[in-house]
């Protein structure tokens, strides 16, 4: 019967080539298998380097304190770098994704970031230093972003949730190659003279995590652009050509075979002819009105609130635990914290070397969360986006209140570690933009409420380095109150677009 039936409409699809169907439908047919396996793959290299790249700053900066003068005032704000140039050009590659493509414009913004990534690790002095990291930030928001997009829209429909938690817990997996690389090559012992400096092993670690980036770019190269960014600017030809080959490498068949001949263009083309500034107005001031600024307002504020708490805790986590485990002192987490201040080192005086314990501790929180994130990609389907980020949001800002009543070692480093948990919150929010927004919008939608984020990673980096030495315990409660906040305005997200998929049962299975 249901043979019968998949026939049925098979024949009415090849009977009929003049009938267009819209993209989704589209999509569905194309299939899911090796073809977005492939790409969510390569994808999620880029978004790898966007957490490798500032991330590790944590583990940089320590050790280039000596070498580039750094006083831990000046170190608080290098840390910040990253995210400042996130914050500042998220709306402008938002804008260039959406107007000249997904595929083009992370290709050329990742090969840069890694190209001036590398550079850096090679300047002499902190002023150069900080100057072409800076530059490297101004090309982070795009790769930090945009694979969340290209990804959601690559796939089916039924699939797409599950996608995007797939790439996220990518994402999340590949955090734990900054202790592992930071454990490999800080403690080796050389010192190469290039004259007017040395380079020593955090040197290397910084090319290292800046390389990802254009093994990424190197790699979409010869990838697809987004059938759904082609079909918003009018290009069904181009649009059908990418749909045969996803489905003839998903279905082993020949492109030929891909039974849908003609698609409806649904939503209108980006006049790319236009001023850049009625394109931005065109892009923009429609996420700033009815019907979209509530549910742009509303995925900023959640992103806000993720990055505030794990870039913000994040980049002192290092050192954090390295109090800890060094035998800073005993009581409560904030009393360790608050000795370990009063034992600092002199200014001026660096510390190279990093307790082992740390390095694992670290290494291991991060290969626990992307073992929880990959068991969350399949588990969303049955459990919903909404009630994921409810979850999550809300046991995560229960852990840093605790963090506060704790005064064994291993239950302070367990919450504390788990902060890295709030990263499974990034793709089901970004799923509700891609569910949300319409092609046109979706790129910058996504950028914008990274670039929100992003600013939360600025404010929680500095509240955090202000709070922890002088008033610790109002640090967890400020986090953890606001991570439950979220938690509660999370109730407020629409329902998911599962329901859809019911519509396209029939023609998935052509």
């Amino acid at each position: 019967m249901a043979q019968d039936k998949v026939n049925t409409i098979s024949a009415e699809v090849n009977r009929d080539e003049k009938e267009a169907f819209d993209l989704d439908q589209a999509l569905s047919v194309a299939g899911l298998g090796i073809y977005n396996i492939k790409y969510t793959v390569v994808l999620s290299l880029f978004l790898i380097g966007a957490i490798l790249e500032p991330v590790g700053y944590a583990y940089i900066l320590p050790s280039s304190k000596c070498d580039l003068e750094m006083t831990d005032t000046i170190r608080g704000f290098v840390g910040s770098i990253p995210y400042i140039g996130i914050v500042i050009t998220s709306f402008p590659w938002g804008y260039l994704v959406d107007t000249r493509g997904r595929k083009h414009t992370v290709i050329y913004s990742s090969l840069a970031a890694g190209i001036l990534g590398i550079a850096s690790a090679f300047m002499p002095n902190l002023i150069s230093f900080i100057i072409l990291k800076f530059l490297t930030s101004l090309c982070i928001a795009c790769p930090a972003a945009v694979p969340y997009t290209f990804v959601g829209e690559l796939c089916p429909l039924k699939y797409r949730d599950i996608m995007l938690t797939l790439i996220n817990a990518m994402q999340v997996s590949g955090a734990v190659l900054v202790p592992l690389f930071a454990w490999a090559i800080l403690p080796l012992n050389f010192e190469a003279n290039f004259g007017l400096y040395y380079f020593k092993p955090w040197r290397l670690l910084a090319i290292v995590y800046s390389s990802i980036f254009i093994i990424g770019g190197l790699l979409l190269i010869n990838g697809p652009e987004s059938p759904k960014y082609l079909m918003s600017q009018g290009r069904q030809e181009d649009t059908l050509q990418v749909l045969r080959t996803m489905y003839a490498q998903n279905k082993k068949k020949s492109p030929d075979e891909f039974p849908i001949k003609r698609l409806k263009y649904t939503e209108g083309a980006i006049n790319t002819k236009t001023s850049f500034l009625m394109s931005l107005k065109v892009q923009s001031v429609p996420l700033l009105k009815p019907p979209y600024v509530k549910w742009m307002a509303l995925n900023s504020t959640l992103m806000f609130g993720i990055f505030a708490t794990v870039n913000g805790l994040n980049m002192w986590l290092p050192e954090i635990l390295n109090r800890v485990f060094s035998g800073a002192g005993e009581g409560t987490a904030c009393e360790v914290i608050a000795q370990g201040a009063n034992e600092t080192v002199a200014e001026g005086e660096c510390i190279d070397t990093i307790d082992s314990l740390t390095f694992i501790i670290n290494a291991a929180a991060n290969c626990s969360v992307g073992v929880i994130a990959i068991i969350t990609s399949v588990v969303i389907k049955y459990i919903g986006k909404k009630l994921l980020l409810v979850l999550v949001y809300c046991t995560i800002g229960v852990f840093c209140i605790l963090i506060n009543f704790v005064s064994q070692q291993i239950l302070f480093a367990i919450f504390l570690s788990s902060i890295a948990l709030m990263g499974l919150a990034i793709a089901p929010v970004n799923a509700y933009s891609v569910q949300i927004f319409p092609t046109h919008l979706r790129g910058m939608a996504v950028g914008l409420s990274m670039m929100v984020g992003r600013a939360g990673s600025v404010v929680g980096s500095n509240v955090a380095g202000a709070l922890l030495n002088s008033v610790c315990e109002a640090t967890f409660y400020v986090f953890g109150g606001s991570l439950i906040l979220c938690g509660l305005l999370s109730c407020f997200l629409p329902k998911s677009s599962s329901e859809q998929d019911v519509k396209q049962r029939n023609i998935t299975r052509l």
